[in-house]
């Protein structure tokens, strides 16, 4: 609950980073204060801790009671059935305190805190499941806006070079060194960028409305973003050594451990209840008698008492098929429990092998754009002297420009799929 108040907090507070654009970690701060997802999985857990403070208290603690009764009308059996014709006055009530400190009920109640006990955490796992979520959601968010927006920088350069193309090979037309076949292709090329253009665009305004989505902003309200993106040497982790770690970091497996514990304590209680309880009570009451109504009997009078009984409606058959169904909901629960633990393992290594790819794609697509971009000098040289054409031309560009466009996205990619790994594994990031 802490957190959540400082995230929100955060996210209301004028910053520096907020002033002049958008960080990674701010932004994230901001997408989890105003979630509601995590805000729902956080009233979830405060009510679970609230359920077992309750039932705690109700374990350990007595219990007071008060009550008062009058008969101001008809026979009153607090003064030896008199008949009563509108008398009301507190000295004609007869008031009764009572305290009970119950000592002990075949463990239903310990039974009932340790059942309690297990749904605070699994709700735990469950608000730190909703905050892994989002916040994966809004790196996930802030890294394909910067990348969309990146490749409409690229798009738009690419419009520049085709038009200065066009241009040129309109010149060199003119001067009888290219075709009018060459010409029409040119500009052939010079309106495929445009059209390229506008699916950029297109393809950046999702990205943006993503963005604002996960903060509450405006659809389309420009954000600027501040980042470095540096790639650095990616130091490939232990996928062995995680996946153990995350057996036991992760929220979802955690979760169903504690459904499964849950379930098991079910199947106590189940049990409990064919057996006859045996209870312990100590009781102590003290009784304000109506006026003229006085009694032998001690005042205060206090007891210790035993009882043992059957289980309210036993048949044998009810709580035999209470049992049954029990244990089903137990093996159900160990179900869910494997299935989280293989979903888990399917995850981390995915997630490691999608890092180790990006990680080397990168990499090559660095030396892919670098050739490209010496190769389209060369025709570009070429071109000028006559001595290539529009269709080589195009094709040097067009390899130019999806080798920055490979480039880009294996470079964001290498951001996310940390990002995408770190929550497969279970550390926070947040």
């Amino acid at each position: 609950m802490k957190l959540s108040f400082a995230l929100a907090v955060l996210a209301l507070l004028p910053s520096p980073a907020l002033a002049d654009g958008f960080t990674i970690s701010s932004y994230t701060a901001s997408a989890l204060a105003t979630s509601p997802e995590v805000r729902s999985a956080e009233d979830a857990f405060n009510a679970a801790d609230a359920a077992l403070k309750g039932q705690a208290s109700a374990m350990v603690l007595p219990t007071l009671g008060f009550s008062y009764t009058q008969y101001p009308y008809g026979h009153d059996p607090l003064a030896s059935y008199r008949y009563e014709q509108g008398r009301f006055a507190p000295r004609l009530g007869q008031a009764v305190t009572t305290a009970n400190w119950n000592l002990f009920n075949s463990f239903e109640d310990l039974q009932k805190t340790r059942a309690a006990a297990m749904a605070r955490r699994a709700a735990r796992a469950a608000w730190n499941a909703a905050r892994q979520d989002r916040a994966f959601a809004a790196i996930s968010a802030f890294y394909t806006l910067d990348a969309k927006t990146e490749l409409l920088g690229v798009a738009q350069q690419n419009l520049r070079d085709q038009k200065k193309q066009y241009e040129q090979s309109l010149d060199l037309y003119k001067n009888g060194m290219k075709s009018l076949a060459d010409l029409l292709k040119s500009e052939t090329d010079w309106r495929s960028s445009e059209l390229r253009i506008i699916s950029a665009e297109a393809e950046r305004k999702k990205a943006l409305v993503e963005f604002n989505a996960l903060i509450d902003r405006g659809a389309l309200a420009e954000a600027a973003l501040i980042l470095n993106l540096t790639a650095g040497a990616t130091d490939m982790p232990l996928v062995e050594a995680d996946f153990v770690r995350a057996l036991e970091l992760r929220p979802e497996v955690v979760q169903a451990r504690e459904d499964l514990d849950k379930a098991r304590v079910a199947v106590q209680q189940a049990v409990l209840g064919v057996l006859p309880s045996l209870k312990a009570d100590a009781t102590w009451t003290r009784t304000r008698y109506a006026a003229g109504a006085g009694t032998a009997s001690p005042n205060p009078n206090h007891q210790v008492g035993l009882s043992l009984s059957l289980p309210v409606g036993f048949n044998g058959f009810t709580q035999g098929w209470a049992v049954s169904s029990a244990r089903a909901q137990q093996r159900r629960a160990e179900a869910a429990r494997r299935s989280a633990e293989r979903t888990v393992k399917s995850e981390v290594y995915n997630a490691y092998i999608n890092l180790e790819r990006v990680s080397s794609s990168y990499t090559v697509a660095l030396l892919k754009e670098e050739i490209a971009a010496r190769s389209l000098e060369l025709v570009g040289r070429q071109y000028q002297q006559g001595a290539a054409d529009a269709i080589r031309m195009n094709q040097a560009q067009n390899d130019y420009l999806n080798a920055r466009v490979e480039r880009a996205l294996a470079l964001h990619d290498i951001f996310i799929d940390r990002a995408r790994y770190k929550r497969a594994v279970g550390d926070p990031l947040w």
